[in-house]
């Protein structure tokens, strides 16, 4: 029998199961073998290519399961303010960024407010102190607040009487859009954007994905927030991609989606907004605007309308929810939809789902739920002083309850939400093990499924994808450390060395060595 690639002297997690193997081989665009000690001698007679593990620890390839992949690119060409900690710092960057591109419209991504001395988004008099003769556009990290100087309100033309604008004392606008004026201020923008820069964007995420090891992505794109354009533009290049692209179109147009012949829709419709917005639904008021407890943007019935039509059409949902209240809502139209229909089995997801609470994870048990959450949530936001707590106070002791719903039963797959946070599995399963809330951490395999094996189970490819099992595609990771063993506080460290999808190797950091007469 012929091996293609022989990975061995590696600690090679089968996942689907406890089994740690020596050795897995590869023939064709498959898992041709696993085994213990040298076995692989007795089983092929010949091998092209091998790879020594080095006793690190070998994976299937990652899943990223909520992805903006046409965002995350157009973002990683605009101006990055994640770092900025006060008004000051936006406008060296701002400053420096008119520049280097002098005339030139100034997109700029990944604001958080939170960690701003000022503690709060600026305005068009801030922005038009940094820059006031081309347009400047400044979006939070996650995407529901803009903000524009004064130029950039009389470039865009949005119309003053849109809700979600903010005026001020003088019914002026202050340049702050949220609610629907921000989604059309994006549409209006994103859509003037060409097909050539938005696939050249994607096809560099990519890349940058391959290096952390990710196979599979699946990808929320169109509706809402974003613009129909990035959903046309993966559904039409999705099988010219290096890796898996799963599209979840964002829309609440079912016909269309069944015209496509797509089985999923994406997380469009959003049910509520998000906590460092504060327009998440919560059953509490906000810790820092004792007067708001965020809001919903469906009602009971319409959304129950809504998803009894995609049960009849049997077509998979995933529904953007983050507050209780939300959740809730979520919850119910599911019951009621399953009620009607009876259709079961479509792995309906739950999108966020950051304050769910015990009654909500074992109703989402019973519905066949899966959750669909973002670890690095807590990383970034969790625990005493951060984002959360400004937020919540004292409730950020219950965000994303991680062992809660795995003991629970309900499934759990993992993500980065690109680029709300970094691209990196490997950090996901670090900040779900390092919970900030002892309660709420899990077990490194169990975070390791989140990213592996539940991910190919939340869009029904657990038979072919997922682990490392003889029979399924050859999607391999193999890591530079042995990730069980390393200090828990050390796991965000741990990098990919080599990631193989299908049988063939996209990114290696080392040279291959070759088999000598017939082995190693």
């Amino acid at each position: 029998m012929h091996a293609d690639l022989l990975i061995r002297n590696g600690k090679c997690l089968c996942v689907a199961n406890d089994h740690v193997y020596d050795w897995i081989a590869v023939t064709d665009n498959n898992i041709s073998g696993v085994g213990y000690r040298e076995e692989y001698k007795l089983i092929f007679d010949s091998i092209d290519r091998s790879i020594d593990a080095n006793g690190n620890t070998v994976l299937p390839g990652f899943y990223d399961s909520h992805f903006h992949l046409v965002q995350t690119g157009l973002n990683s060409l605009s101006l990055d303010l994640s770092k900025a900690a006060s008004f000051d710092d936006i406008g060296d960057l701002i400053r420096e960024q008119a520049r280097l591109t002098p005339e030139q419209p100034i997109h700029a991504k990944g604001l958080y407010p939170y960690n701003l001395k000022e503690k709060c988004f600026p305005d068009r008099t801030v922005l038009d102190k940094f820059c006031n003769d081309v347009p400047v556009w400044v979006t939070s990290s996650e995407f529901h607040i803009s903000a524009l100087n004064t130029y950039g309100i009389l470039y865009y033309k949005i119309p003053f009487t849109i809700g979600g604008i903010e005026l001020d004392s003088k019914a002026m606008p202050t340049g702050i859009f949220k609610q629907q004026a921000n989604v059309i201020l994006r549409e209006n923008i994103l859509r003037s954007i060409s097909n050539s820069y938005r696939l050249d964007a994607v096809k560099g995420v990519l890349d940058n994905a391959i290096k952390h090891g990710i196979t599979t992505i699946d990808t929320m794109e169109g509706g809402f927030l974003f613009c129909n354009k990035d959903a046309e533009l993966i559904y039409d290049y999705r099988d010219t991609f290096p890796i898996d692209v799963n599209l979840y179109y964002q829309t609440s147009d079912i016909k269309k989606v069944k015209e496509l012949r797509l089985s999923r829709m994406g997380s469009n419709p959003f049910i509520d907004g998000t906590l460092g917005s504060r327009n998440a639904a919560l059953y509490f008021p906000y810790a820092d605007d004792p007067n708001n407890m965020g809001e919903l943007y469906f009602t009971q019935e319409d959304l129950n309308e809504f998803l009894v039509e995609c049960y009849k059409n049997r077509l998979q949902t995933s529904l953007h929810v983050i507050g209780g209240r939300a959740i809730e809502l979520a919850i119910k139209a599911h019951e009621h939809a399953l009620n009607i229909t009876g259709n079961t089995g479509l792995r309906h997801r739950l999108e966020h789902v950051e304050l769910v609470n015990n009654s909500q994870i074992l109703r989402a048990r019973e519905l066949g739920l899966v959750f669909s959450m973002q670890p690095t949530y807590e990383h970034l936001w969790g625990g005493k002083g951060k984002m959360y707590e400004v937020r919540i106070g004292e409730h950020y002791k219950e965000a994303n309850p991680f062992r809660e719903i795995l003991d629970s039963g309900v499934v759990i797959c993992g993500s980065s939400e690109s680029d709300v946070t970094p691209i990196g599995p490997t950090l996901g399963i670090h900040s779900a093990v390092n919970h900030s809330v002892k309660e709420h951490r899990v077990e490194r395999m169990e975070a390791i499924r989140m990213f592996t094996i539940n991910g190919a189970f939340a869009v029904f490819e657990e038979k072919t994808k997922g682990s490392l099992e003889v029979g399924k595609v050859a999607d391999i990771v193999i890591l530079n450390k042995d990730i069980m063993n390393v200090p828990q506080e050390k796991i965000k460290d741990v990098a990919v060395e080599t990631t193989i999808k299908s049988g063939c190797i996209l990114y290696h950091t080392n040279e291959l060595c070759l088999g000598v007469n017939g082995h190693d």
